[in-house]
């Protein structure tokens, strides 16, 4: 049975047992050897009972199809006997069963809270009772996770524009440079070895453009190294099969994805 934060809950009686849960999902039998890890099952009896309660659940999770938009008043009268802390245990299995079969499938959270969000906007204005508009399909984490990357990318930004001020200044301090050398090329006079107010602009102007470019340099190299190295890094030490499977697709039919690219340009 489903134990809510350790605390087993109260024994159940061989006589309330068969009255406690009636079949739905999974049959009274199903659920005894599933409890029994199909103990006394020889082999083809498992697997013909592991095939009948497959079908059960896929079946069983696919009617929420049906649930979705049930009236508030009947899930209200559906869970009346419980108390707070068995619904919460329930909920909770719920969920872990809902994360595993997404994690199984690989399927992003985000997408599946999309299409959570679709049909409940779309349900919202069929269903009679509030608990469609209460439902919050984004946690609290999220909205944090949300915050800061809004936060980095704003500060992207301001440090984006830096760069751009900075680049700015670099061609304005290159005009120098530029001006110096057409007018040294044009002329037949030797400009930095007859004019020492020549000499020291353009090595002011060069000096400013070298220190400018690596300013830049130490920017985008800071910002690499921490919104791109070692995010990566982090991810491969946590998941490094997944790297290699986004590395070997990244990989897959180059020419298309160079035609992509291109149609991009």
């Amino acid at each position: 049975m489903t134990q809510l934060c350790g605390v087993p809950n109260p024994p159940v009686s061989d006589d309330d047992s068969a009255v406690a849960k009636p079949a739905s999902l999974l049959t009274k039998t199903q659920r005894s050897r599933i409890c029994a890890a199909f103990a006394e099952q020889d082999e083809h009896q498992r697997r013909r009972d592991q095939q009948q309660i497959r079908e059960r659940i896929r079946a069983g999770v696919t009617d929420f199809d049906l649930l979705a938009d049930y009236p508030d008043q009947q899930f209200d009268l559906a869970f009346d006997d419980l108390d707070d802390e068995e619904i919460i245990a329930t909920l909770a299995d719920v969920w872990l069963v809902t994360e595993r079969l997404r994690a199984l499938r690989g399927i992003e959270r985000k997408a599946v809270i999309q299409c959570a969000s679709e049909r409940a906007s779309a349900l919202s204005s069929e269903l009679e009772g509030e608990s469609i508009d209460n439902v919050e399909l984004v946690s609290a984490a999220t909205y944090r996770q949300q915050g800061r990357a809004a936060a980095e990318a704003e500060q992207r930004n301001r440090w984006g524009e830096r760069v751009d001020s900075l680049l700015k200044t670099a061609a304005v301090a290159a005009l120098p440079l530029l001006v110096g050398w057409f007018a040294d090329t044009v002329t037949e006079q030797n400009l930095l070895a007859t004019r020492a107010e020549v000499g020291i602009a353009m090595a002011l102007s060069a000096l400013v453009v070298i220190i400018v470019a690596a300013s830049v340099f130490l920017i985008k190299g800071a910002q690499a190294l921490k919104h791109d190295i070692i995010p990566a890094t982090r991810r491969f030490r946590q998941d490094p099969t997944a790297i290699v499977r986004n590395i070997a697709t990244a990989l897959r039919r180059p020419g298309a994805k160079l035609r992509a690219i291109w149609d991009e340009l």
